[in-house]
C-alpha cells in the first residue's frame, strides 16, 4: 500500500443512497408530496447549511420536522435515513483489506445528527473505520472545499501528500487533490481495486 491513509466518501461509495426510498417514509408519515418534501429538505439550502454545522443534532430534528410539517422523532429519522442506504459488499471488503495496511477513514458531506446515528444506521462501519468516521458539520466547511480535507489529514496525523481520498463526485475528488492528496472518482468496487493497487 503506497498510501498512509485512504479516505472513503460514504453515500454511493461505501453505501447506495436512494433518496426516493428514504422520501417514501417521510410521505407515509406526513401525507405530503415527495417533490414538495425533496424541496424543504434539499431544494431550500436546509440540508447544506446542517451539513456546514449549523445546526447541532438536536437543532436538526426540530427543523426538520418543522419544514416538513410533522413533529419527527429521533427513531423516525433513523428509519428515514436508514431505508435509503443499501451497502455496497465489494466496497466494504476492500475497506476492510486497506484497514489491515494503512489508516482508513470516511468523510461525508452530513450533519451531527447523522455522526450520532451511525451505529443504528451502518453498523459496518464502526467495525472497519472505528472512530475515524467524520461529518463535514465536524469541520465547519463542506467537501470540495480543501481545507476539509487538510483539516482530516491533521486529525488523522497524516501528510495529505501520502493519502487517498476517493467519492462519487468529480468536484470532491477535485477539491481534495487541490488539497494535495491522490483523489479517486469511484464508479465501482472493481476500479476502485485497480487504483488502490496500483
Amino acid at each position: 500500500m503506497r498510501f498512509e491513509a485512504v479516505i472513503f466518501d460514504m453515500d454511493d461509495v461505501l453505501c447506495h443512497l436512494d433518496d426516493k426510498a428514504r422520501l417514501s417514509v417521510l410521505v407515509s408519515l406526513t401525507g405530503r408530496a415527495r417533490s414538495d418534501l425533496a424541496h424543504e429538505l434539499w431544494g431550500s439550502g436546509f440540508e447544506d447549511f446542517s451539513d456546514r454545522g449549523g445546526f447541532s443534532a438536536e437543532e436538526y430534528l426540530a427543523e426538520f420536522g418543522r419544514r416538513i410539517g410533522y413533529p419527527l422523532s429521533e427513531a423516525e429519522w433513523v428509519q428515514y435515513r436508514k431505508a435509503g442506504m443499501t451497502p455496497i459488499p465489494g466496497s466494504l471488503a476492500l475497506a476492510r483489506e486497506v484497514s489491515e495496511v494503512a489508516t482508513v477513514a470516511v468523510l461525508t458531506n452530513n450533519g451531527h445528527q447523522l455522526k450520532k446515528s451511525i451505529a443504528l444506521l451502518f453498523p459496518e462501519l464502526l467495525q472497519i473505520f472505528g472512530p475515524n468516521i467524520y461529518v463535514s458539520a465536524e469541520f465547519g466547511t463542506q467537501k470540495p472545499d480543501p481545507n476539509i480535507y487538510r483539516a482530516l489529514c491533521d486529525r488523522l496525523g497524516c501528510e495529505p501528500v501520502n493519502c487517498a481520498f476517493i467519492d462519487d463526485r468529480s468536484e470532491n475528488v477535485e477539491g481534495a487533490r487541490a488539497a494535495g492528496l491522490t483523489g479517486h472518482h469511484f464508479q465501482s468496487p472493481l476500479s476502485l481495486r485497480a487504483f488502490l493497487g496500483s
